[in-house]
């Protein structure tokens, strides 16, 4: 077992990842510990080549735009132009896909019509978001964001060697980089649980995908009956339909519905971007009639389930739209290991879980309950201290959630995937409710995360 030095202050952290989980931690960490320590240098090393604007919307729910609130980043996504900045959703309208009946809202406010705790939902583009995330990040003159940096194995000296106080990561393009803590926040399919903290815990496909597009909501003719935000509810599948911006202009539209296994590993060989390809797949990859094929049949499937819908929008919206995108749903074992050394899984890396769509408010989570912990911790604990305390105070959180979502999704797999949603959650929705979830965060959003104070 790695050995750890007295105190658990890093000088120089590595993060690997700079997706909404790794540049959380970057601001989090800076905020918290700079003060501490002055020459604390943050290094964020991002495997794709530049800030990502494919991904589609992401809901945030009130728990995470009070989070995102304490670290600035709130501040700054409400500056963005308008079309930029997301649209607050005071509601999510629920609607029988075959009778077009409204089976009512479910609120993210009180009878005054204010937000839990100040906050209400909020829908926006996850390139919005991280733009505002990458705002926030560079005003910290310790933070560092390196692309083209795909991870490929780490370790920290062994306990043979007399510096045990590193940790090394190594990259595809031949380099290194060394500090004295690594986070891994890269996600599901995360290089840093797999090579390093918790070999053979791959992620594993659930049976579910997201079929999204985004479309111009001035192209319907038809009358749009929601304010913000619906689902719409049948028994093998759902629809949401969301403005992702405060003129309503956009509507992002995803169908939440089984794919096999095999149109999954179709459609990813077609559509890979990955610049490792070899020349007969990177060949096949941009065969036009191969991409075509691809496209008639996510169009075929998504209309198979939703184009028979009494609802004229719902029907309009799905005949116009060519350019859908597969997103499968991944998850990870839930007992997998969160640590080793001086590495330590956040996020999805740690704790990717049967579909729903908090992983962002669980992410930023992790990282202000992380960081804290450090600050509070920096000159009375080991790091190992510091990790196993993180893990006790998160891990049944995590668990409980984990155990909720599986409970919902596997009950009603033979019935369809909603019905136990509606009957779950017609009561007024949690502050960490999202559309396309039934469970909350497990704990009031007025309740201190655990080894921190009530933000002022």
């Amino acid at each position: 077992m790695t050995k750890c030095t007295p105190s658990a202050m890093p000088r120089h952290i590595l993060i690997v990842g700079a997706g909404v989980a790794g540049l959380a931690c970057a601001i989090s960490l800076s905020h918290e510990l700079a003060s501490i320590n002055p020459d604390l240098e943050i290094s964020v090393y991002e495997a794709t080549s530049e800030h990502s604007s494919s991904g589609g919307a992401i809901s945030l729910t009130p728990a995470a735009q009070r989070c995102l609130d304490e670290l600035g980043v709130l501040s700054a996504l409400n500056q963005m132009d308008s079309d930029q900045a997301g649209i607050e959703v005071d509601a999510i309208d629920l609607f029988s896909l075959q009778s077009g009946a409204a089976l009512g809202p479910l609120r993210f406010t009180d009878e005054k019509g204010l937000g839990h705790g100040g906050y209400k939902g909020r829908r926006v583009l996850r390139s919005a978001l991280s733009q505002a995330m990458l705002t926030v990040a560079c005003r910290y003159p310790n933070i560092t964001i390196t692309y083209n940096k795909k991870l490929v194995e780490g370790y920290t000296a062994s306990e043979d060697d007399d510096d045990d106080s590193t940790v090394t990561l190594c990259f595809e393009d031949g380099t290194t980089a060394t500090g004295d803590l690594a986070l891994g926040c890269d996600g599901v399919h995360s290089a840093t649980r797999t090579q390093i903290v918790d070999p053979g815990n791959t992620s594993r496909y659930t049976g579910i995908s997201f079929i999204q597009s985004m479309f111009d909501a001035r192209r319907l003719a038809s009358e749009i009956p929601f304010a913000q935000t619906a689902v719409h509810l049948t028994r093998s599948s759902s629809l949401l339909t969301s403005f992702c911006d405060q003129n309503r202009t956009r509507i992002f539209v995803a169908a939440i519905i089984h794919v096999n296994e095999p149109l999954v590993e179709r459609y990813q060989a077609r559509f890979s971007s990955s610049s490792s390809s070899s020349s007969s797949s990177s060949s096949a990859t941009n065969d036009p009639t191969a991409q075509d094929s691809m496209n008639k049949s996510i169009r075929h499937l998504v209309r198979t389930h939703f184009g028979q819908t009494t609802l004229a929008y719902v029907r309009e919206l799905i005949d116009k739209t060519d350019d859908w995108a597969l997103y499968p749903v991944y998850q990870v074992r839930q007992s997998g290991s969160w640590h080793t050394g001086r590495v330590l899984l956040l996020g999805d890396a740690a704790h990717a879980m049967p579909p729903r769509d908090e992983s962002a408010a669980y992410a930023i989570e992790d990282a202000i309950l992380f960081s804290r912990l450090l600050a509070t911790h920096h000159t009375d604990s080991s790091l190992a201290t510091v990790f196993d305390e993180y893990e006790t105070l998160r891990r049944a959180t995590i668990n409980k959630a984990f155990d909720a979502s599986r409970r919902l999704w596997q009950s009603d797999i033979d019935r369809g995937l909603f019905p136990g949603q509606v009957r779950d959650l017609m009561a007024p929705a949690h502050e960490s409710f999202s559309d396309l979830s039934v469970y909350s965060l497990t704990r009031e959003l007025n309740q201190p995360l655990a080894g921190g104070n009530n933000p002022d």
